[in-house]
């Protein structure tokens, strides 16, 4: 561990400067219909279990009684998951959506469904997300809907991250590469929100960058055909601005 990593202390500026809604438009509200249960994607285990840094950990344990660390219900003790949680994190629990404290939010809550992209030469240059989600997550079929001052805060926070953590930099460096791998492998092209405010594709194979018109980038599962529905966007008009 790097000497000048966080203490659980630091969290709680880390936090404040990470609090954008990711949209104006409440995600939540527009995938939950699409999940069994009715609870976002996101906040639902059976999806996405969250990690922690251990000191990030040590903060919400000490301050808030919406987390616990994550069990495997089927056996009520951690499973070969948290074995594979990265190393200096572990996977936590919430006590579902309805019960979220947005003050209290992890850092992963927070990026979802991004991670800071990282380029061959090392360079963090923006934002892409999570692929294995593209199907469930309505913000990865809206990317011109990600809200600026949100993008601007998750690059300002991991710039500071990788200043202090410079092994995460790394981290996701190699999970850059695999995107990479596995996009060359489709032939598809990476979406990249840049650190610049502009959209881009990045051509897996050469790393080759040109600037897209956000609206045009593709949209996914039901996602994808409400959009080809007549009069998608009436729906925009009656959703809640409150972000989930």
């Amino acid at each position: 561990m790097c000497k000048n990593a966080y203490t659980p202390s630091d969290f709680a500026a880390l936090y404040a400067s990470f609090d954008a809604p990711i949209s104006a438009i409440n995600c939540g509200e527009r995938c939950a219909p699409h999940n069994e249960g009715g609870a976002p994607f996101c906040c639902d285990l059976r999806h996405a279990v969250p990690t922690a840094y251990q000191a990030e950990w040590e903060y919400l344990e000490q301050h808030t009684d919406l987390w616990h660390l994550w069990q495997d219900r089927s056996s009520g003790k951690s499973s070969s998951l948290a074995e594979q949680a990265p190393e200096g994190q572990v996977l936590i629990a919430c006590r579902g959506h309805r019960a979220c404290q947005r003050k209290f939010r992890s850092l992963t809550c927070r990026a979802f469904p991004f991670f800071p992209y990282i380029t061959v030469s090392g360079e963090f240059v923006g934002l892409s997300y999570y692929w294995e989600y593209q199907d469930r997550c309505w913000v990865i079929s809206n990317l011109h809907l990600v809200d600026a001052t949100y993008r601007t805060q998750f690059v300002t926070v991991y710039d500071a991250l990788f200043e202090r953590m410079p092994e995460e930099r790394e981290v996701f460096r190699y999970f850059s590469s695999q995107m990479r791998r596995l996009f060359s492998r489709k032939h598809r092209a990476i979406p990249l929100l840049h650190r610049n405010g502009g959209y881009y594709r990045i051509t897996p194979r050469n790393g080759r960058q040109r600037r897209i018109d956000p609206a045009k980038l593709p949209k996914f599962g039901d996602y994808q055909i409400a959009a080809e529905m007549p009069f998608s966007d009436e729906i925009l008009s009656s959703v809640s601005p409150e972000q989930h």
